[in-house]
C-alpha cells in the first residue's frame, strides 16, 4: 500500500532514528528529549512515523504535565479533558489514567481501555492521536504489568477478501457512549465518570465502517467492540453477526502489537488506523499515566 506521501522524512536534529517493534505497527523513536519540546521538523517526523507505524514510543522521558502539553500542541490540536475531576491540576488537557484512590475517591479513570476501542469514536470528530505518558507502572516479581494491546485496523482491512471489501463499501455504523457504558457494566468494569461535557445520553454518531486516513489515504476498519452499537439500516441479528466477525478479524494475532510499559514511556498512536485494549492484571498495585487527546477530522 503506497502512502500519499511515501518519501521518508530525513531524521531531524536530535533524533537517533526509528526501530520497528511489530510486523504491522509499533516503533521506537530514539534520540529525542521531549522535555525540550519538539521543533516543527521533529513534530512532522513524529507524524510521519505515526503514518508509517501507527504506534510509536519515546522511552526514558522525564516530563512535567506542562511539557507533555507542549508536545501535544506541536503534534496537533489537543482537546480539554472531558473528565474535569480526573484531569491533571494546572493541565486540563491531560486526563489521569490510574487505579489510585485518595481520600476514598479515584484520582483518575480506573478501567480506561478495558474493551477494544479507538479513542473518541463516539464523537462527531474523533481523536486523531492519543499521547500517553507513563508515571507509575505496576510490577510483580520484576515484571511490568498492565500492558496495552494494539491492533492494526488498516492491515486488517487489507487482508479482507475482495467480496467482503465490496460489501462493506458505503456502510455506516452507529457509535455510542451510552452503549459503551452499558457494555462496561455488563463486563463488571467501572464505567467512565459522568461529567458536564460527557453524559451517557450524548447523541449517537454515525461513521463509515471503512475509514480513509486523512493523511495517507489508507483504508481501515472503523468498528469497535467498545463503542460500535450497530450497522445502520441492517437487521439487528445480521448487524450483530457482521460486527462480531469484523471484531474477531481485527484482533487476529497477525495484526497485534503488545506494548510493555516502562516508567518514562511517551506512547503515541494513530486512532484512525488502530484499536487498543488495556490489560488490567495489576489489581491494587498503583498505576498512573497522563493522557492527551488530539482532535481529528470527521471520518470519511
Amino acid at each position: 500500500m503506497s502512502l500519499t506521501h511515501p518519501e521518508q522524512s530525513p531524521v531531524p536534529a536530535g533524533a537517533g532514528g526509528i526501530r520497528k517493534l511489530g510486523k504491522h505497527l509499533g516503533a521506537e523513536i530514539t534520540g529525542i528529549d521531549a522535555s525540550q519540546g519538539f521543533s516543527g521538523e521533529q513534530a512532522e517526523f513524529v507524524r510521519r512515523a505515526l503514518d508509517e507505524h501507527a504506534v510509536i514510543v519515546l522511552r526514558d522521558q522525564e516530563l512535567t504535565p506542562q511539557q507533555q502539553c507542549a508536545v501535544a500542541e506541536k503534534i496537533g490540536m489537543p482537546r480539554v479533558s472531558f473528565f474535569k475531576d480526573r484531569s491533571v491540576p494546572g493541565a486540563e488537557m491531560l486526563t489521569i489514567v490510574s487505579n489510585i484512590v485518595e481520600n476514598g475517591k479515584p484520582i483518575g479513570l480506573m478501567d480506561a481501555g478495558a474493551l477494544w476501542h479507538t479513542d473518541g469514536s463516539y464523537l462527531a470528530r474523533p481523536d486523531m492521536y492519543t499521547i500517553l505518558y507513563a508515571i507509575q507502572v505496576p510490577q510483580r516479581g520484576g515484571k511490568a504489568l498492565g500492558p496495552t494491546w494494539f491492533a492494526s485496523t488498516a492491515a486488517a482491512y487489507e487482508q479482507l477478501d475482495d467480496a467482503l471489501k465490496q460489501r462493506l463499501q458505503g456502510m455506516r455504523a452507529i457509535h455510542s457512549l451510552a452503549h459503551h457504558v452499558e457494555k462496561k457494566r455488563e463486563a463488571n468494569f467501572a464505567p467512565p465518570p459522568v461529567s458536564d461535557r460527557q453524559r451517557p445520553d450524548d447523541p449517537e454518531v454515525s461513521h463509515p465502517v471503512v475509514r480513509v486516513h486523512p493523511r495517507t489515504g489508507r483504508k481501515s476498519l472503523y468498528v469497535t467492540e467498545g463503542h460500535t452499537k450497530a450497522i445502520e439500516g441492517m437487521e439487528r441479528g445480521e448487524s450483530d453477526k457482521l460486527l462480531r466477525d469484523l471484531w474477531s478479524h481485527i484482533v487476529s494475532e497477525q495484526f497485534l502489537y503488545r506494548h510493555e510499559w516502562r516508567v518514562g514511556d511517551l506512547l503515541m498512536w494513530d486512532n484512525c488506523s488502530t484499536q487498543h485494549l488495556a490489560v488490567t492484571d495489576y489489581g491494587d498495585l498503583p498505576r498512573r499515566l497522563h493522557r492527551a487527546g488530539i482532535s481529528g477530522d470527521v471520518p470519511v
